[in-house]
């Protein structure tokens, strides 16, 4: 095989969730992005899920803090 060429593959449900958290952050390198190919449809679906849990740990640290 040829050395430093990086064919896309699907991401996996994990590194989807670290590219949306990062994205979140600020942080998304572009190198990371293009080794990936990403369904739109699986972007917005982890995004919503790392929203929805992003609400509940929220919600969850304020119930905890005003107990």
């Amino acid at each position: 095989g040829m050395s430093g060429v990086v064919t896309p593959r699907k991401a996996t449900f994990i590194e989807v969730l670290q590219m949306v958290l990062s994205a979140f952050l600020g942080i998304r390198k572009r190198a990371e992005h293009e080794k990936l190919v990403v369904a739109p449809l699986q972007v917005i679906v982890v995004g919503v899920l790392a929203a929805a849990g992003f609400v509940v740990t929220v919600i969850s640290v304020v119930r905890l803090v005003l107990r």
